[in-house]
């Protein structure tokens, strides 16, 4: 099957960001995109009203042409879909047809409507279907693909889900090389072979030794793994995403929500069963 992947779309600049990296992803595996708008109902759907969204103004019709011409410049094959749904719904059809090994979203600048974003969009995503999702900021500009990697753990085991795990076809043919970061905000002992374990288990990051290992002492949680993102000149941040964060405005005050909130590069959100 060829490997497909979905870009939420609303033709704005954030979403250009999320379709140009994702496209170099494709062209990778020689795999295809889909373009996904919803024109989401704010009866239905009344936080969407609170996100500057250009989309909400234009017609279908309008929609459809500027989608269907955007794909046709393409170098990768690429099909558009524009529905009338609920986010949850529209998510979950696009899964079941697809089988993406990602879903890519653009993360839409200036910083004010970040907190709205990610609650109005990340968090549907993540919790309703439970796949990686990859999001873009809006000013990324990098045509390189990502050869530098942190993967962001804390100090306990993890499994990652099925569809976190079928990402190895793409990091078999990115190849990067990945720094395990942790971060201790205090003084309690590092944990360094549960870490590298857990992380070694997914077979997703290549052969890991004790030297692939990055810890950062007395820092909050966020900032630290920003601090070593830098440091590390990484190109992409790799976070997990537990079952619990998924919990409504648990979600908000995690330190994955944080990341996507903050981070000036793009991150992939990795589900978890455990």
């Amino acid at each position: 099957m060829q490997p497909t992947f979905v870009v939420l779309t609303d033709l704005s600049r954030s979403a250009e960001a999320a379709l140009t990296y994702t496209t170099r992803l494709a062209q990778r595996l020689d795999g295809r995109l889909v373009l996904l708008h919803v024109f989401l109902d704010p009866v239905l759907e009344p936080e969407i009203s609170m996100v500057a969204a250009p989309i909400l103004v234009a017609s279908r019709e309008e929609i459809i042409t500027s989608m269907v011409q955007q794909a046709s410049t393409l170098p990768v094959p690429a099909d558009t879909e524009v529905v009338v749904d609920v986010l949850s719904s529209a998510l979950a059809n696009v899964v079941q047809q697809h089988h993406p090994l990602l879903l890519a979203l653009g993360r839409e600048e200036p910083d004010n409507l970040l907190d709205r974003l990610v609650g109005n969009r990340a968090l549907p995503i993540l919790q309703d279907t439970r796949h990686p999702l990859l999001l873009v900021p809006e000013g990324w500009q990098d045509t390189e693909l990502p050869q530098r990697l942190v993967v962001a753990i804390d100090a306990h085991p993890f499994w990652l889900s099925a569809p976190s795990l079928a990402l190895d076809e793409l990091f078999d043919a990115l190849q990067p090389t990945t720094t395990v970061v942790h971060v201790i905000p205090g003084q309690g002992p590092s944990q360094t072979k549960v870490e590298l374990a857990s992380v070694q288990r997914t077979g997703l990051f290549g052969k890991l030794t004790s030297a692939s290992l990055y810890e950062v002492w007395k820092e909050a949680p966020a900032a630290g793994i920003l601090h070593a993102a830098a440091e590390l000149k990484a190109q992409l941040i790799v976070m997990l995403a537990r079952p619990h964060t998924f919990l409504g405005g648990l979600f908000h005050r995690s330190i994955t929500a944080q990341i996507l909130r903050r981070s000036p590069i793009p991150v992939l959100v990795l589900p978890t069963t455990k």
